[in-house]
């Protein structure tokens, strides 16, 4: 029988905040600066990383000239100048995030920068719906590592089997899989090897809200 929920472990982009384009344009940037485009091939090794572990990856990778820390301050910055524009919620995820709120805490946990993650959150309206807010950045290791989630747990005082994370991409569920969590996954991209992870495999943040097993249950 599975723990009871506890605790909500929300990703941010491309699950609460529709935000592809934005990290998109950032990582154009990096890769107009050392001469490269970008490619399928490439973009999924990174997906769901942090900004620094993204321009690290594209460092490995493509082994441009410019050192990494000139690539990761690249990124990090057209980033946030990025996330000043206009932000979109994904669908369901206002209204899922309003129904919890007071009812378990909350946390988010994501890659972007914290400035982006407040501001992203601010300008939705919801940021105060969470009890925390972190960024993989200040854990010792980003996603698929399970860092963040332990810590927006303990931050939370909760048992990590009592919280379900809720993420879109492969990276993330992994991550989540290995911090001993529940997951429910919106994917914002292939789902083959997330569903043989987690069964709770879902359209929108909507579709997670009708499912009863995965909503508080009456205290």
């Amino acid at each position: 029988m599975s723990e009871p929920i506890d605790a909500y472990i929300f990703d941010m982009d491309d699950l609460l905040v529709r935000s592809g384009s934005t990290w998109q344009k950032a990582e154009d940037t990096l890769l107009a600066k050392i001469g490269h485009q970008r490619t399928p091939e490439l973009a999924i090794q990174y997906k769901g990383m942090n900004a620094l572990d993204v321009a690290a990856t594209i460092h490995r990778v493509l082994k441009p000239a410019l050192p990494l820390a000139e690539c990761q301050r690249i990124l990090r910055d057209a980033l946030l100048q990025n996330f000043s524009g206009p932000i979109t919620a994904m669908d369901g995820a206002v209204d899922l995030v309003r129904q919890l709120r007071g009812r378990r805490p909350m946390a988010v946990a994501s890659g972007s920068p914290l400035a982006a993650i407040r501001a992203a959150l601010s300008r939705l309206e919801i940021l105060d719906c969470f009890n925390q807010v972190i960024t993989s950045e200040t854990v010792p290791r980003g996603k698929p590592h399970p860092d963040v989630f332990l810590a927006a747990a303990k931050t939370m005082g909760t048992d990590p089997r009592r919280c379900l994370v809720l993420e879109d991409s492969l990276v993330g569920v992994r991550a989540a899989v290995a911090a001993g969590m529940r997951v429910a996954c919106v994917p914002s991209g292939p789902s083959e090897e997330i569903r043989q992870l987690t069964p709770y495999v879902f359209g929108s943040l909507a579709d997670v809200a009708k499912d009863a097993s995965l909503m508080p249950s009456p205290r």
